[in-house]
């Protein structure tokens, strides 16, 4: 384990907080519970690591010296969680930084133990640093390090989705990422019912996603997410490209919307008439249109398609510290994928605004101006910048700047905000892509290369055909 001087530093404090804890515990647990100071601490104890209860067990029952349980305090968890962040950050761990809070006790815990004499003449002495052997620390550390990254492994995820006109085709996505079908579900049929009950369609194909990279469960599930999220609001994206209800999968994990609604209405209570309306947000009509568009599209070269499709596949390599551009068009991708299923207009409005801005906006200058130019510049093509790009993008600002502060909710714009939305991105994926998806430290060099984009001898492929 790397262990930096701040990181030490850190583990002395924590030696030190538990020190004082366990010393005021021992000598009156229930005066400090009911102290004023106590009340404002949260208590539970630290006990040995499953590879030491048997040892600490027998040393408690036989009267051996030892200290059988520690108690944290708030001042320690906060504490450890320091050190588990730095130690996450210097050790490059495939793990999410509050995974190693145990691994961080566990250490402290057996460090202690090993070290009863330092232990006991810090709570007697009181002294202002805590008298730590580093070379212990080290080795413990070390040791228990590597014992906890033996957990790492590769993982594969299957989620359930609903896709219709399909067919029984697996469908790569990417390299780590396919559609295929379900086969069979091996859930129980107490399960099966309840799966079905809160859903109008069956499942009928898993999305597949394998992690590559040895990693944690936690770490590997939260991966495997992000880029099953993406994938579905890339293909809600190139569906609303063809229709703007164009949705042709749903996943198990989406929340919608009744599809069968009614009301009554009439003069008077006594003469009111039934009104229902069924309204399936799921495109099933036009689904074989969207996926046969979708495999011609995919034999073009440099496919808006294929380069979206990057997208999830960057996402299944874990970037804690320098975010990518990737991840600028994974927070657009999310906005808009709500956005789309969205039926509350009011709401819709704002949602698609926020796709947009986390393009454009980058605390640099004026937002409105750079939001206005900005979306005009992602929609350039081979004829040049056109301004009513620009004044439309103007006109949903402010209609979403209405809205958010306090405006009539019935502000409605002339145009397709949708469609503006979807074209708008699919150009973004396709400049960013260009710019690269991978680089990182892009808050300035990002901007620069989008507000020069009327500069440069490029445009987006040609959008004539819906899925190119």
């Amino acid at each position: 384990m790397q262990l930096t001087q701040d990181c030490t530093k850190k583990f002395k404090e924590l030696f030190k907080e538990l020190a004082r804890v366990h010393e005021l515990c021992v000598k009156d647990l229930k005066g400090y519970l009911n102290s004023r100071e106590g009340s404002e601490r949260l208590l539970f104890s630290i006990l040995a690591p499953e590879d030491m209860q048997l040892e600490m067990r027998t040393k408690l029952r036989n009267g051996a010296p030892c200290v059988y349980q520690l108690s944290r305090s708030r001042c320690s968890n906060d504490i450890a969680h320091e050190i588990s962040r730095e130690v996450h950050k210097h050790n490059h761990l495939q793990c999410l930084p509050h995974e190693l809070i145990s691994l961080i006790e566990d250490i402290v815990y057996e460090v202690i133990n090993s070290d009863l004499d330092g232990f006991t003449r810090n709570i007697i002495n009181k002294e202002e640093c805590y008298n730590l052997q580093p070379s212990l620390l080290k080795s413990v550390a070390t040791r228990r390090l590597k014992s906890f990254k033996k957990r790492f492994t590769e993982h594969v995820f299957q989620f359930p989705v609903t896709i219709f006109n399909l067919g029984d085709e697996i469908l790569l996505i990417s390299k780590n990422i396919q559609l295929l079908p379900l086969g069979s579900l091996t859930l129980n049929d107490k399960q099966l019912a309840s799966f079905e009950m809160t859903r109008v369609f069956s499942c009928n194909d898993y999305l597949e996603v394998s992690i590559s990279n040895r990693c944690s469960d936690l770490l590997a599930r939260q991966l495997a997410e992000k880029a099953r999220d993406a994938v579905f609001n890339i293909l809600k994206l190139l569906a609303t490209r063809l229709s703007p209800n164009a949705i042709p999968l749903l996943g198990s994990n989406e929340n919608h919307r009744h599809y069968f609604d009614f009301h009554m209405h009439g003069k008077d209570r006594s003469q009111v008439y039934l009104s229902s309306v069924i309204d399936f947000a799921s495109f099933k009509s036009d689904s074989k249109m969207f996926w046969k568009s979708f495999h011609e599209g995919r034999k073009e070269d440099k496919n808006i398609i294929d380069i979206a499709f990057k997208i999830p596949q960057l996402l299944l390599h874990p970037n804690f510290f320098k975010p990518q551009v990737v991840s600028v068009l994974e927070r657009s991708l999310i906005w808009y994928g709500d956005a789309v299923s969205e039926t509350n207009y009011c709401l819709q409005i704002q949602k698609l605004v926020s796709s947009l801005e986390a393009l454009v906006n980058f605390n640099d200058g004026d937002v409105v101006k750079n939001f206005k130019d900005r979306v005009c510049f992602l929609n350039i093509t081979h004829g040049g910048l056109d301004m009513e790009i620009k004044e439309k993008a103007g006109m949903l600002y402010k209609v979403r700047s209405n809205i958010v502060h306090g405006s009539s909710l019935e502000e409605t714009l002339s145009f397709d905000v949708v469609a503006f939305c979807c074209e708008t991105l699919s150009r973004a994926i396709f400049y960013f892509s260009l710019f690269g998806l991978e680089k990182t430290g892009f808050s300035k060099t990002l901007p620069a290369f989008i507000d020069d984009l009327p500069n440069l001898a490029i445009c987006t492929p040609n959008t004539d055909s819906k899925l190119d």
